[in-house]
């Protein structure tokens, strides 16, 4: 996927996979990682955060930090 097409594809999702998707990318980018994959997965959890702010629902990010901690 380019990397415009991961923000599109976000922009579809509705908020439950939203929630789901930051899940993957939040414990994927912290996982250690090392080498490409560990830059796009960094890029992707940015993407995530930022289409959540981007509809206003902060929470959706938060929650999925929370359980990814948890």
């Amino acid at each position: 996927m380019q990397p415009d097409g991961f923000r599109e594809y976000l922009e579809t999702l509705p908020e439950g996979l939203l929630e789901h998707v930051s899940e993957d990318y939040v414990w994927l980018a912290v996982a250690g990682f090392r080498g490409p994959c560990a830059a796009e997965f960094l890029r992707r959890r940015e993407c995530c955060r930022a289409e959540c702010l981007r509809r206003g629902k902060p929470g959706i990010y938060r929650l999925a930090e929370w359980s990814v901690a948890a």
